[in-house]
């Protein structure tokens, strides 16, 4: 019975479509009759579209116009003992810097707030900066800590010491652009190194415009250099004269990609050679390296690439061993570890905490890392958590900021609700706190 009307029903539908005319300049069947729909053109995604990323649109969306400004003092490295243990904004000019340095990452909830802002802990900035200074020589310093600890926080608020201490600042906030296979890359024959010119062309950007011009200006090259770019009118020579130009000069330098590489290298060799002024190198997720050993690039046989085949990594690594020595002894390295990275044995045997596991697989530890930084005698800054104080002082100046839910205020001193949040934030996690107050309520 069911054979048969599946097939009555088979053969009316046929019979249907086989009577009735088909459509000018379609085929028969079930195609949709013409109604005049004009498909809609795809949106533009523009700086201020929302039709993107959520994370980045908080994070260039300018959500913040609207946060109420509070009156915070200004963040003054060479007055460190007066903005201890205090909130503080940042002044103009080391917004300046920051941001074009990269200094602020994405998702650390700055649309809440008018002006970013920082708590300035004794025990974490003022101990990182006295740890730097009271040193012999060049410091290399690896920050670690829980995800949402403050770790990139640290790291802007040693840029901004530095930049008012007249450092020279070259700041990798995203290792991951350089290694996921996003960019054009080829191998120089004469290092063996893989390059990629457009990566380096806006990282010699930032570091220009991060930094200040009469510091980048005040340095004279040691060594001749010379240069080639080639336009429609033909090929031109830069030449840089030792004694005359200046590191400013290098990184205005307009040069072919083939040698974008060769450039780079130049700068680097050029400022860890120069005495003058100290440099401060620093790498933001600097995990993401040190975990995994292979980028997302192939070579020519479609075998995955060492990430220390690639000159940006092999440059880090170097500064980080000691292969790259700074000559002014105020000059350091300072990586953090990223909570989103993954985890492995490669730098607590680094580091000298557990003990070389020889037979396990190179996705869980390689030795070829994990021996750079023992030669660079890498050390260990752990990041704390905030004491209850700290977290009566953020929850002070978030009050003031009208973020904290009415229902959170009513019936509660601040020393209920610091109490409160303390525990929920996990004894003092900045990220958990702010999570706990902004996504407890819908």
């Amino acid at each position: 019975m069911l054979r048969t009307q599946t097939k009555f029903f088979t053969t009316s539908v046929a019979t249907y479509a086989a009577a009735k005319p088909a459509a000018k300049g379609k085929a028969q069947g079930f195609s949709k009759a013409s109604s005049g729909y004009v498909r809609p053109a795809s949106k533009r995604i523009t700086s201020a579209t929302l039709y993107k990323n959520w994370t980045d649109t908080m994070h260039t969306a300018k959500l913040n116009k609207n946060a109420k400004e509070v009156n915070l003092p200004i963040f003054k490295p060479s007055k460190l003992d007066e903005s201890l243990n205090k909130m503080s904004n940042f002044s103009p000019t080391q917004l300046k810097h920051l941001y074009h340095l990269g200094s602020f990452k994405k998702n650390q909830y700055r649309e809440l707030f008018a002006l970013p802002s920082s708590l300035i802990r004794e025990d974490t900035i003022g101990k990182l900066i006295s740890q730097i200074n009271n040193s012999k020589g060049s410091k290399r310093i690896i920050v670690t800590g829980e995800p949402g600890v403050g770790k990139s926080t640290l790291l802007a608020q040693l840029h901004a010491y530095a930049i008012d201490s007249n450092y020279l600042v070259l700041n990798i906030p995203y290792p991951e652009l350089f290694l996921n296979g996003r960019n054009d890359f080829f191998l120089d024959e004469t290092t063996q190194l893989y390059v990629q010119p457009m990566y380096l062309k806006k990282l010699l950007s930032k570091i220009l415009k991060g930094n200040d011009e009469k510091v980048l200006s005040s340095l004279k090259l040691q060594k001749d250099h010379k240069f080639s770019f080639t336009t429609l009118g033909g090929t031109k020579n830069v030449e840089l004269k030792k004694g005359e130009s200046t590191v400013l000069d290098l990184l205005k330098s307009n040069v072919n990609a083939n040698i974008r590489g060769l450039q780079f290298k130049t700068l680097i060799e050029e400022l860890f050679a120069q005495k003058e002024v100290p440099i401060l190198f620093t790498v933001d997720n600097f995990s993401r390296v040190l975990t995994r050993s292979f980028t997302d690039y192939r070579d020519t046989e479609n075998r995955l690439i060492l990430t220390l085949k690639f000159q940006i990594t092999d440059i880090i690594m170097s500064i980080v061993s000691g292969k790259i020595k700074f000559a002014n002894p105020k000059s350091s390295f300072v990586g953090a570890i990223s909570g989103s990275d993954r985890t492995n044995k490669t730098l607590p045997v680094g580091l000298n905490k557990i003990e070389e596991d020889v037979y396990i697989k190179k996705y869980h530890y390689d030795p070829s890392y994990a021996n750079l930084l023992k030669q660079g005698k890498v050390e260990e800054f752990e990041l704390s958590k905030m004491s209850k104080e700290d977290v009566k002082r953020l929850l002070d100046f978030y009050t003031d900021c009208d973020i904290i839910p009415t229902k959170e205020l009513q019936n509660k001193t601040l020393d209920q609700l610091t109490d409160e949040k303390f525990f929920i934030s996990g004894n003092g996690n900045p990220r958990e706190l702010l999570k706990s107050i902004t996504l407890a309520y819908r």
